[in-house]
């Protein structure tokens, strides 16, 4: 209420953003008309620096979407200059100016960035001390392999210790939760719809490479974001008292469910049944559960009778140890998976402690095998102890369980109805089934490079420490 006699007050900053905008479009307009359509790449390049110093934490969103959409050859950048590379230089300068004012080393006490360093510079020994000739990899067809292969490891290192000191709010967590969620889904959409094109891999299992997420071009892989997608979507149901939500959120569950059996991947069937029992064993079950349950499962069964290729459906139910594994579509499969395991067991008997290095494995395996064969092992465990040797493979197994400990600490805390951090819930237990399945995953397919491991990591270490502030009474933005 106005006091009497005081002056109304002008609010002139609603007029900001429109001006802003108008502006904004007047550059582009003027910068289009005169030297073309790129002109905008440097306009656009700016206010994308101004966002991220003014707000970080977009920033951290920017670095995460690089991880998983295929941008535009005219934003990818080339050599040196990439959106990574200039995210990445960004934020150093950040942190460095962050560190300076507010005299706060914590993130030096972190034992995930510790675990981190301590992986690659086992991966970094490994390729000086065994990995193979390099003037051998022309025999590969290619002049550089395992350089990229350490370099994106240091780059989704660098994105953690990013994330941790610039993802500091409860409501920063939900932006980045939901925005991975929201690619997952995305992805999980474009793979069932180029199926029902004709496409896919083979003419009928279900990838994206239309190129909506890089790193699901794998159907194993894309049935794992659809998976977690499963997850996220399920605990924002429980989460959110949305009217009709309900009704929403089941179709969503259902076709992330018909998009696993699309890539008709069987780590796929089998990492969905984890991700069921993941939810079961932790939440129980009551009526509206087992409700929720039953019309995910009527749903998805009447979609697969109408959409699913027959193909699909014998591969997916194809497992090990039955008849149609040895004999039926994909069976084949199956036997290369088991000569590879077989052949990735006898090169780590070679180099037991540090391994051939980060990248050499088809290098390694093409010279070893009497097939020349360069497949990858589809197992992270063995690629680690392949690659880096049983101390990788430790730092990867203790970085696992860290990340564990640290979403447990956090779910004891905020499953209270009382604690200040209580409506992060959702996505501690969305965390967690995603975490569960993400290391099941891990024993048939080559996951450790994803940014979806260091994403988890990133968010149990945020929760964690938000947690510990909120607990000792400490702001924590």
């Amino acid at each position: 209420m106005q006091a009497i006699g005081t002056p109304p007050q002008v609010r002139s900053s609603s007029a900001v953003p429109a001006l802003a905008l108008v502006v904004l479009a007047l550059l582009v307009a003027a910068g289009t008309a005169a030297f073309g359509a790129l002109a905008v790449l440097p306009i656009f390049g700016v206010l994308f620096f101004v966002l991220v110093v003014a707000r970080p934490e977009y920033g951290i969103a920017l670095f995460l979407s690089t991880f998983l959409i295929t941008y535009p050859s005219t934003l990818q950048g080339a050599g040196f200059l990439t959106i990574n590379n200039v995210l990445g230089g960004v934020f150093l300068i950040l942190l460095t100016y962050k560190v300076y004012s507010e005299e706060d080393w914590w993130f030096l006490r972190c034992r995930e960035l510790h675990l981190l360093a301590f992986i690659c510079l086992m991966f970094y020994l490994s390729d000086k001390l065994n990995g193979p000739d390099p003037r051998l990899l022309p025999l590969l067809g290619v002049q550089e392999h395992g350089a990229e292969n350490m370099r994106t490891f240091i780059t989704r290192s660098a994105f953690v210790l990013f994330f941790i000191n610039y993802i500091r709010a409860p409501e920063h967590i939900r932006m980045i939760y939901l925005l991975a969620l929201a690619f997952m889904v995305v992805s999980a959409f474009a793979g069932i719809q180029g199926v029902l094109r004709g496409g896919g891999l083979y003419g009928y299992r279900a990838t994206t490479q239309a190129g909506v997420i890089a790193s699901a071009f794998n159907p194993n892989r894309l049935a794992m974001f659809a998976i977690l997608a499963i997850a996220g979507v399920y605990y924002l149901m429980q989460a959110v008292r949305i009217p009709g939500i309900f009704l929403l959120a089941i179709p969503i569950i259902g076709v992330m469910a018909l998009c696993v059996f699309m890539t008709a991947s069987r780590s796929g069937l089998l990492g969905l049944g984890v991700c069921a029992a993941a939810i079961v064993i932790d939440e129980g079950l009551d009526l509206r559960r087992i409700l929720t349950f039953v019309m995910a499962g009527i749903l998805v069964m009447a979609l697969l009778i109408q959409l699913v290729p027959e193909k699909s459906l014998e591969r997916i139910t194809n497992l090990p140890g039955t008849d149609q594994g040895d004999s039926g579509v994909g069976s084949g499969s199956l036997e290369r998976r088991s000569y590879t395991w077989e052949v990735a067991f006898e090169m780590f008997r070679d180099n037991p402690i540090l391994g051939v290095g980060m990248g050499n494995w088809e290098l390694a395996r093409f010279l070893r095998d009497p097939t020349r064969s360069t497949g990858a092992p589809h197992s992270s465990y063995l690629l680690a102890l392949v690659e880096g040797g049983i101390f990788a493979l430790s730092g990867f197994l203790m970085l696992l369980w860290r990340t564990w400990r640290s979403i447990r600490f956090t779910e004891q805390h905020v499953m209270d109805p009382d604690f200040p951090l209580h409506s992060l819930w959702w996505i501690v237990k969305g965390a967690k089934a995603s975490f569960l399945v993400l290391i099941f995953f891990s024993l048939f397919a080559d996951l450790w490079q994803l940014v979806i491991l260091f994403w988890l990591v990133g968010i149990g270490i945020v929760m964690r420490r938000l947690t510990e502030q909120t607990l000792y009474g400490e702001a924590y933005a």
